[in-house]
This record gives structure tokens, sequence and C-alpha cells, in this order.
């Protein structure tokens, strides 16, 4: 982490005030300004497509915006480029990493407001139940930061709180991560974690939290994922250092006792209730924010409707780059990536493709299957497919596969844990559709993509004869070189000559001169 002594920052830059104004602007935000009870935020939330700001939800009359990042419309708003630029600015950002840089509490927003010892209450914040049989209702927001006990290193994760009385949450720390490994090493030592988490932070903070990246102090990718050095400040009631313009902070700690509080079910990413299962209990020491706070929530895991949810777009986009990137490092030429929305963590991948050699569709295929635990089935296609449309790839799929020898399946692979197909938890199948033609194929009409015809130019030639003799032509070819804007007295001119026998067709179809 970089000290930095004044430095220059807008504490409004990246605030989700500004952004929903944005979403507004761009018809991507529904705003409610009556009174909405806790109980009724999911399903109103669900109901819509887009973004969702309330301004007076449950009993507190609490401002809470959802669904930020859940389509690739908002999440290229709130990186600030056009939505076909997304994925580009994104890893030119990865390419120029940034830093963190320390301000005091003063400079910090986040801490206007500090509530410590009994005032601290989290029935007051807006937890809400967000699937019909959670556990308990949830904050989904959260993004912890914690400091790692032997190495110093600064930790950035996301993770959802489950509401457990004034003062506790249970948090879901089960699957493998640095904080597991943190935490599980503090149980051992008989010491407690030190945490803070952040309520209400920029799609950006949430990428960042949601992404590997480089060795070193992980808050710096705040910064990296924003595209300029974040500043940070120094919690209250712990030493960790949080970005100094979120809107609200929960400190706190995960107590030494291990893996205790009961938390689930909850709504998972793949459309489905993770289970109950055991998780640390965070006890809450303060409740720091802005003023005028805006809390968040995030729409996640809602079944058939996954292409909605926050964490769809940022995988997409992230993971997009990545498999281009490994496909060019093996040498192949994929002219365009695309993750489909509706199987949601990115398990379905599709690739157009430049073949070299007819091996080219299953190389992809095994990279991305081997290197991308989340994806599931990838699609294969020529470059002549619009990959962002269904309608092209089921045509891809009718026209250019034979299922005896064009699919390819994978069995006893790493799937994730959360598949309620896989027959066991982590392990299962995976599958790869070579839908190109073969290089090998023959060329000629029948290999052409049926397309409206382009008539045009100046009269080239006098007459049909004239054209057919400088070279064979397609019908509608003929029409251009004489400068026909009807076609009809074209037909009478060649059915001339074809009755002096003069004019024959080859295999294409094109008219030409005997001899």
């Amino acid at each position: 982490m970089t000290t930095t002594n004044g430095a220059t920052w807008d504490p409004e830059k990246f605030r989700l005030r500004n952004l929903a104004a944005k979403f507004e602007a761009i018809g991507e935000l529904e705003v409610r300004d009556e009174q909405v009870d806790l109980s009724d935020l999911s399903r109103v939330i669900e109901a819509t497509p887009k973004a969702v700001l309330f301004r007076k939800a449950g009993p507190e009359n609490t401002e809470l915006i959802a669904a930020v990042s859940g389509s690739r419309k908002r999440l290229a708003a709130a990186i600030g480029v056009p939505e076909p630029q997304a994925r580009e600015e994104l890893q030119r950002r990865v390419a120029n990493p940034k830093k963190a840089f320390r301000v005091s509490a003063g400079e910090a927003p986040v801490q206007q407001v500090v509530l410590t010892g009994a005032d601290v209450d989290l029935t007051k914040l807006p937890f809400h139940v967000q699937h019909e049989w959670d556990g308990a209702p949830y904050i989904s927001s959260g993004i912890d930061y914690t400091i790692d006990p032997l190495t110093g290193r600064s930790n950035v994760g996301s993770r959802r709180l489950m509401l457990r009385g004034k003062d506790r949450c249970g948090v879901n720390v089960t699957a493998p991560s640095d904080l597991r490994a943190m935490y599980l090493g503090c149980v051992e030592r008989g010491e407690r974690l030190p945490i803070s988490l952040t309520i209400g932070a920029h799609p950006m903070d949430l990428m960042a939290a949601t992404t590997r990246g480089a060795p070193g102090d992980e808050i710096n990718r705040v910064g990296t994922f924003r595209g300029e050095d974040v500043a940070v400040v120094k919690c209250v009631t712990n030493d960790i250092y949080v970005p100094a313009d979120a809107e609200v902070v929960l400190e706190g700690y995960f107590d030494e006792r291990g893996y205790v509080e009961e938390e689930g079910p909850y709504g998972e990413y793949m459309g489905f209730y993770g289970p109950v299962h055991g998780d640390p209990v965070f006890h809450c020491t303060a409740i720091t924010r802005r003023r005028d706070a805006l809390y968040q929530t995030i729409k996640h895991g809602v079944g058939r409707k996954l292409a909605e949810c926050d964490s769809v777009p940022m995988r997409q986009v992230l993971l997009e780059a990545e498999i281009l990137t490994l496909l060019r490092q093996a040498g192949l030429a994929p002219t365009d990536v695309h993750i489909p929305g509706g199987p949601g963590a990115s398990g379905h991948i599709r690739v157009a493709i430049r073949k070299n050699s007819d091996a080219d569709a299953r190389g992809a295929i095994a990279i991305i299957l081997g290197a991308v635990r989340t994806a599931k089935h990838v699609f294969v296609v020529d470059p002549d497919i619009d990959i962002r449309s269904d309608t092209e790839m089921e045509w891809a799929m009718s026209a250019r596969f034979q299922a005896d020898k064009d699919i390819v399946v994978l069995s006893n692979m790493r799937v994730m844990p959360m598949d309620p197909s896989a027959p066991s938890r982590g392990i299962g199948a995976k599958a790869g559709f070579d839908m190109t033609f073969s290089i090998h194929r023959k060329q000629g009409v029948t290999s052409r993509v049926p397309e409206a015809p382009v008539i045009k130019g100046p009269a080239r030639y006098q007459n049909a004869r004239q054209a057919i003799e400088a070279k064979p032509m397609r019908f509608a070819e003929i029409m251009a070189a004489v400068g026909s804007r009807d076609g009809r007295e074209v037909v009478l001119e060649i059915e001339r000559l074809r009755e002096d026998g003069l004019v024959r067709r080859n295999e294409d179809g094109e008219y030409y001169i005997k001899g």
C-alpha cells in the first residue's frame, strides 16, 4: 500500500448515487418513491431486468439500490465506456496496476457517522429475505477486507451476511479462498481474525473483490479496476484499511471458535439453493457510514433469471478477455468469444475461430474446458457465425454438426461444487461441440450462405453476351454488368443466346459463352 500525502481525489466520483443517475439517463433504472416493506424488496427486484432504486425501504425509510451490475449495459456505464469497448478497457486497466493511498478520518466520507459499543445495531440495517427458503434476512453486497496475520498482506473478497442478532452475523466462508485459509490458521492458533466489510460500493470494487490478481496487497486491485489510485482510510476499531468513499462499513472480527454458525440455505449463482452449513460468526464492533448513505443489495441466484444477476455480466466480460488470451497464446486464431448469460456463471462458452487445421476447434475446446472450471459446455463455430445470436448458433448446430464425430466429452473434470447435476461434489463431465465446417470441404455455390444481391454500378458492357464473354458470371453479376435494374430483359437475351446454342452454365450456375 502506498502512503501519499496531499493526494487529490474525488470522494464522489465512484459513488453509487452518481452511478444511479447514469443508469436513469440510459433507461436502466427503475425508481420506487413509495415506502416498500423489506419483505417485498426481492419481489420488486426480480420483477424488472433493470436496476432498482428504493427511496424508502423498510420502516427506517432507508435508501437502497439493487442489481447495479445486472446487465452489460449497466456494467459498461460503470466502467465509463461504450458497451462494445468494456472488455478491452478492463484489459487495459488490468495491464496498468494502480495503488492505494491513505487519507485521514476527517477526509473519509464513510466515517462521517460512527457508531460503536451499544450504538451498534445491525437490526436497523436493510437486511431482507431474498429467496423463499433463505435461512434469515441477508445483506448480500458485502466486500470484505482483511489482513493476513502471518504475512501482513491485505486480502479482498466478497461475502454475504446472514443476520443473527444486534451485533452478530453468519458469514459464508465455505468455498476455498485466501480468507478461509487465513481464518483456519487463526482458529488453530486460538486467535480472532479482524475483518471489515463495505456495504454499498462501485461495481469495479466488487469486480476487484471477485477476481484473482498478481501477488501483493489486494486492496491495490480496487484502484486497478477503477483505473486510478484509490483512497483508503483506517477503520475505527481495527487496523484494516477500506475505501474511504464507500457508503457503509461494518467493522469487527471472526471469533476463534471456527465454523460454529449454521448459515444458509441461500439462493446460489447456479439458480439453486446452497445447503445449510457451518460458518464463522462475525462480531460487529462499529458501523461507519456517509450521512446520506445509499445501501446496496445484490441480485443473486434467482434461477431462471440468472442473466440478470449482478455477478454474471462481470464474469462474462472478464472471462471472455481471459479466454481470448489463452487461445491466442496457444497459437489459435479466435475472432470472438461470447458467454451467454442464461446458464449463469459462465457455464456455456461460445467461440468463433478461423481454422488453420481441422484440429483447431478441438484444441480450443480442450484449452477452455481444462483451464476454466466454471465452463461446462463449449461451442466452437466458424467466423461467419454471430455468436451473440441464438438463432445463428442453432443454425450452425443444425447445419455444421454431426453428433457421432463432432462432440467431445470429458469425464471426471473439475466442475463447480454447486452444480446440482454433478454425480459427486466438484467432479463431473464437460462437453465441447465442434460446429465448424472442415477446411477441406469442397468450395462452391453449395458452401455459400445465401444473401440478398447487391446489384449496382454503371454498365460496363452493352449486352449480356459481351459480359459473359469476358468471364463466367452469376445472373446478378450480369445484371450489374449491363446496368439492369430489372433483370427480365436479361433473361430474354440469355434465352436467345441459349436457343442459338451459345450459352452454357457451370456447376456453380454461372453463365458462360460456349468455347
